[in-house]
């Protein structure tokens, strides 16, 4: 989330850039048209706030193609305050797991897609200090913590929940792991579940980060938030680190060389930063506040989400809001969701 000057100092910049380019409500602002699969992704020659990286390849569209942004639905206050994360359930299709970056959260809330809360999450041990990105994988060897009674996990797949954002200034994160819960017969109320907590290190120094996924071995890797020179527009470069599954210290895998966003309007605010992904069989999705950058492997099947950076990448159509901050495929893979931190709108992007 945006620190610094505050939130209101800018979001009044973000309305006032929006309304100078005469744009609609920050939630209704289309994507731009070049945004499709298949149009054309020419990075601009002078962008606005950053150097060009890469520029996505514009193929004709093949499966999946997507369609245009909806919104279809909203997070209140009531329900999660800051949603930093959200990841799609792979036990119970249509489901989603969104979590709070404010200090001290202890929960994970289960919405529908509409942003209606199914049922509180509590994680026994977890005290988040800057929780920015959530994850659903497989638990790895140990399988993760088994919970009580009917919230007990089935062991193929868990939920992990990124205390990786570095706002607060410290040495180590976490990342706490729960089972996943069957949530089938499950409608309101709180549901506890134990969870553990891993205890990661950085091998260099302390990084910022607000996106995480998780290889099929149950280790994270992290992308970390590039740093941002107000004075000079320039954004710092993007890391990318995977940790051992039960804790560590994280390696350092290399940078991410993204590209220009094509209309930076948020960019050149607060740099060309990532700010949540995603991952499914053969793709991996990077959210920044101005784009959603889909990369694609040759091998439907790869062995090593680790190896996405060198994938294909191309824009993926991306809803206008403020200060996203999430990104999550569709639990059928055919489509994807986006909401903003600031205004809690959620949006989804289906295939045609």
């Amino acid at each position: 989330m945006y620190r610094g000057e505050g939130r209101g100092v800018v979001a009044a910049l973000l309305a006032g850039l929006l309304a100078a380019c005469s744009s609609p409500a920050a939630d209704d602002v289309p994507a731009p048209s070049d945004s499709r699969p298949g149009a054309s992704s020419e990075v601009p020659s002078e962008p606005t706030a950053t150097d060009p990286g890469p520029s996505p390849s514009g193929p004709a569209c093949d499966a999946p193609c997507y369609g245009s942004p909806e919104t279809v639905g909203q997070l209140d206050a009531d329900t999660v305050i800051e949603v930093s994360g959200m990841a799609a359930s792979q036990r119970t299709p249509g489901l989603y797991y969104v979590v709070s970056d404010e200090a001290g959260t202890s929960e994970v809330v289960v919405v529908r897609e509409d942003g209606s809360p199914v049922v509180r999450l509590e994680l026994g041990g977890m005290s988040t200090e800057n929780a920015e990105a959530l994850a659903v994988g497989p638990c790895g060897d140990d399988g993760g913590s088994e919970g009580d009674g009917d919230s007990e996990g089935d062991g193929d797949s868990c939920v992990y929940v990124g205390d990786i954002g570095d706002h607060v200034g410290r040495d180590s994160i976490a990342v706490y792991r729960t089972p996943e819960p069957d949530l089938s017969a499950v409608d309101g109320g709180t549901l506890d579940v134990d969870a553990d907590e891993l205890r990661y290190t950085y091998p260099d120094h302390p990084t910022d980060a607000e996106a995480l996924i998780v290889d099929a071995a149950g280790r994270p890797l992290v992308v970390s938030k590039a740093t941002f020179d107000r004075d000079t527009g320039e954004t710092g470069p993007t890391r990318f680190y995977r940790g051992p599954a039960d804790g560590g210290e994280l390696e350092l895998l290399g940078e991410i060389d993204l590209p220009a966003p094509e209309q930076g309007l948020l960019a050149a605010l607060v740099g060309n930063v990532v700010t949540d992904a995603a991952y499914a069989e053969g793709r991996v999705l990077l959210r920044t506040y101005d784009e959603v950058l889909e990369y694609r492997a040759a091998d439907p099947d790869p062995d090593d989400p680790a190896d996405f950076p060198q994938w294909a990448v191309r824009r993926v159509p991306a809803p206008g809001q403020v200060q996203s901050e999430t990104v999550t495929y569709l639990a059928d893979g055919c489509g994807y969701l986006t909401t903003s931190e600031l205004t809690g709108g959620i949006a989804a992007v289906r295939c045609e």
